[in-house]
This record gives structure tokens, C-alpha cells and sequence, in this order.
């Protein structure tokens, strides 16, 4: 069994990967984290020129932390960080390229004009994942 955590940077990163490492230590599963540095497509052309740079750096922070809570679970996981525009699309992409058989997903619980113009990540992930997908809260 293998499975993807899709991680973000926000303050409830710890409960889906702490779920998720509970389920491969039972299961014998091999974890992967996985977080996605948002970027907009001309961000360092509007900005100071490295904020794509520091956008990594944070989410390298993010994985360092959410690896330091599945290590102490008892699960080594495996660390993937992509830069990108759709979050989504590279989650459901990495599990469908990858072969996993779940997806571990938080929510943000973003309310309001910002959730109904751009939705949620998760909400993305379950419709659009070729496998399952279970949402932490």
C-alpha cells in the first residue's frame, strides 16, 4: 500500500499526517509527503525577484515538520516539494503517476467569497483523484 499526504503549510498539517502515519505503521504502508510551493506564473516579475525562493523555503519547513511528526510515529517518509500553480493537479497527478492507493488530505476550512471563488484543494483532490481520498479535519 502506498500513501500520499498532501501537506500545506498551514497550522493543522499535524493531524493528517499523524493520521496517515498511524495507517501505514499498521498497514506496512511506505508514506510520501508531498507539498506544493504555490506560485502565480509572473510572481518574481511583480515581486522582489525571489519569492518563489522563499515560497520553497517555507514549504521545505513544512515537510522538515510534518516529517519530524511521521518520524515519530514510527514512519520514515518519503519527501516530494513541486512549485506550481494548481496544488490539486499536482496531488492528484503524483498519485495517479505514482500508483498510490490513498490520498491523506487536511482542510483548510477557508470560508466565504475565497472559498467560493477558488474552492478548496481538498474538495479538488476527492473529485478529481483516480484513487481514494480521505479528508482530515
Amino acid at each position: 500500500m502506498k500513501i500520499l499526504v498532501a501537506v500545506d503549510p498551514s497550522d493543522t498539517v499535524f493531524l493528517p499526517v499523524s493520521k496517515a502515519a498511524d495507517i501505514a505503521k499498521k498497514e506496512g504502508a511506505e508514506l510520501t509527503l508531498l507539498t506544493v510551493a504555490e506560485a502565480e506564473e509572473d510572481m518574481n516579475n511583480y515581486l522582489d525577484g525571489n519569492i518563489i525562493e522563499r515560497l520553497r523555503e517555507q514549504a521545505t519547513k513544512t515537510l522538515d515538520a510534518a516529517a519530524a511528526v511521521a518520524r515519530g510515529a514510527g514512519v520514515t517518509p518519503k519527501i516530494e516539494l513541486e512549485t506550481g500553480l494548481s496544488p490539486e493537479e499536482y496531488i492528484v497527478d503524483t498519485a495517479k503517476d505514482g500508483g498510490f492507493d490513498l490520498i491523506v488530505t487536511g482542510t483548510r476550512g477557508k470560508k466565504g467569497v475565497r472559498r467560493l471563488l477558488l474552492g478548496s484543494v481538498a474538495s479538488k483532490v476527492v473529485t478529481l483523484a483516480s484513487c481514494s481520498v480521505l479528508v482530515v479535519r
